[in-house]
C-alpha cells in the first residue's frame, strides 16, 4: 500500500487521539517499517491492518466503525491529491463513475503497480447507484466512509448499504448508494 495512506492515518489518529496515542500504536505494533512512512514509498498492507486492528482494540471500535471513520476523513485528503478533472464533479454518482474512468486512470499513469479497487457498476436509477466493490484488501467499510465524505463535499445526502459483503459471508461486496431528499 502506498505510504500516503499511512501518512494520512497518522494525521487522522493525531487529530482524534493525539500524537502520544500514535506513538503507542507504533511501539506496540513493532512494524517492519518501524512506522517511518513516506508518501511515495510502498509498504506491506499488513502494517495498515495491524495499526487499524490496534486502533479498534484500544478505542473499542468495530472494523466497520474504524474503517468508515478513516474513509470519511480521508475523502478530503484524496481530493487534494486528485487530478484536476476530479474537481469538476458536482454529483455523487458522477464522481463515483469518475473514480474508475478518470481518477484511477491517472493514478495508474503515475504508479503502474498501484493496486486500486475496481467499481463494476450494476444498476442506476435517478436516486440510486449499485456497484460491485472489488479489492483484494477488502476495505469496503473504508469505501463507505469515502462515499459519505464525497456526499458531504457535494452537499448531497446519501445512504450507503451493502446488500452483500464479504465480511458478512457474501461472495463479494455490493454497494448501493441512494440519494436522500
Amino acid at each position: 500500500m502506498k505510504g500516503i495512506i499511512f501518512v494520512k492515518l497518522n494525521q487522522f489518529v493525531d487529530e482524534l487521539w493525539g500524537e502520544e496515542f500514535w506513538d503507542a500504536l507504533l511501539q506496540e505494533a513493532a512494524l517492519p517499517s518501524e512506522g517511518i512512512y513516506t508518501s511515495v514509498a510502498t509498504y506491506d498492507d499488513e502494517e495498515l491492518f495491524t495499526l487499524v486492528g490496534l486502533i479498534m482494540q484500544k478505542q473499542e471500535l468495530s472494523a466497520q466503525q474504524a474503517q468508515f471513520a478513516f474513509g470519511q476523513w480521508m475523502f478530503k485528503e484524496l481530493l487534494l491529491a486528485a487530478p484536476p478533472e476530479a474537481h469538476k464533479f458536482t454529483d455523487v454518482f458522477e464522481f463515483l463513475y469518475g473514480v474508475q474512468a478518470v481518477i484511477h486512470v491517472e493514478v495508474k499513469k503515475l504508479n503502474p503497480e498501484a493496486i486500486l479497487p475496481v467499481f463494476e457498476f450494476i444498476q442506476e436509477t435517478d436516486n440510486s447507484l449499485s456497484f460491485h466493490y472489488i479489492s483484494p484488501r477488502k476495505m469496503c467499510y473504508f469505501c463507505e466512509g469515502i462515499i459519505q465524505g464525497l456526499a458531504a463535499h457535494t452537499g448531497q445526502t446519501v445512504s450507503v448499504e451493502q446488500p452483500e459483503c464479504v465480511h458478512e459471508g457474501g461472495n463479494r461486496c455490493v454497494m448501493k448508494v441512494t440519494k436522500v431528499g
